[in-house]
């Protein structure tokens, strides 16, 4: 049996590309075959979604494993044998007062894709509840498989410093909240290190508010990794994700992490990270001054992130894949006898 990983166009992001070659490699590990292709084109218009149809059409494998953002690739695979995981609904969420382009990403992108895939999985149940509510009954199929951290974000123990503490932003998408963060660190002594492009607002909003910060933009995960590490508290008080990654890495770290109290990120930190609310900048700076102050605490959440990293380590997310890859080949090497 041979998996055929497909990803994105480069350019696109790399979260996705990071998270699956992981797997890939675990799988490998475990025994199954794989191979992996990219995209040639960005989708940039239907253009260019169907020149990747037609690149989908030409390719061969026992089993295609669609890994995020081109879901429209089903279309053009055969049924039973393609895996499709969905990370988050941004498509929609982020389009609904556009009614032509939610239209195209909810029929290409989401309906078509899950009616036609032979396996469906979605990274959260957060996600799988947010299919069911903008696809309807179909996504009732969508099985949850989560995320795992990759090994590379180990435990590092670290002195904290008090008196200025570096926290650590991955992400400035706008749902990624950095404005309000921004807001509520005006005035406390801080280091704040950002990875992501910064557009003119953010960098005005750092200016006028004198935070002290870093900035970088595209590094590889051994890189962020070492940023972990000389971190002191990891923020990640998203708006809405679909999964909540940084929260893991925090945890598989041993630094303490300020998220937000909304799903999926509550559910995933089970205990492991401060809660607050991310539409309120004197709650996310309330919270990181406990971090700051109260070192029992602080540890506590430590403590209890190491132990909630264990489950979800990325040995554990390519073990569930490869069950779901060998029954569905099962089914689809029946199927071909019966035909037969």
């Amino acid at each position: 049996m041979t998996i055929l990983y497909l990803f994105r166009s480069p350019g696109t992001g790399h979260s996705i590309d990071q998270l699956f070659d992981a797997i890939r490699v675990d799988v490998e590990r475990q025994g199954v075959q794989t191979r992996a292709v990219r995209f040639p084109h960005v989708s940039r218009g239907l253009r260019t979604v169907w020149q990747n149809i037609c690149f989908a059409k030409r390719l061969t494998a026992d089993l295609f494993h669609i890994t995020g953002d081109v879901h429209y690739a089903a279309l053009a695979l055969p049924a039973s044998r393609t895996v499709l995981t969905i990370h988050d609904c941004f498509l929609l969420t982020n389009n609904r007062k556009r009614p032509l382009r939610y239209a195209v990403f909810w029929l290409l992108w989401y309906y078509l894709p899950i009616r036609r895939a032979g396996v469906v999985t979605a990274v959260s149940e957060k996600t799988r509840q947010d299919l069911i509510r903008y696809v309807g009954p179909v996504a009732h199929r969508v099985q949850v498989v989560s995320n795992g951290y990759d090994p590379i974000f180990t435990y590092h123990p670290g002195v904290f410093t008090h008196r200025q503490p570096r926290l650590l932003q991955l992400g400035t998408a706008p749902h990624k909240n950095l404005s309000r963060l921004i807001a509520a660190l005006e005035g406390m002594p801080c280091l704040l290190t950002i990875v992501g492009s910064l557009t003119d607002r953010l960098l005005a909003e750092l200016h006028q508010r004198q935070i002290q910060y870093r900035h970088y933009g595209s590094l590889s995960k051994e890189q962020v990794a070492q940023l972990y590490r000389e971190s002191d508290i990891v923020t990640f008080v998203s708006i809405q994700e679909g999964f909540g990654m940084p929260v893991l890495e925090a945890n598989a770290s041993g630094r303490a992490v300020i998220t937000s109290a909304v799903s999926p990120m509550r559910e995933l930190a089970a205990g492991a990270a401060l809660l607050v609310d991310p539409a309120d900048a004197i709650a996310i700076r309330t919270g990181i001054e406990r971090l700051v102050l109260d070192d029992l605490y602080r540890q506590s959440l430590i403590d209890a992130g190491l132990e909630n990293a264990q489950r979800y380590t990325i040995s554990q997310t390519a073990a569930h894949y490869k069950r779901l890859y060998a029954q569905q080949y099962r089914l689809t090497q029946a199927n071909s006898s019966v035909a037969l």
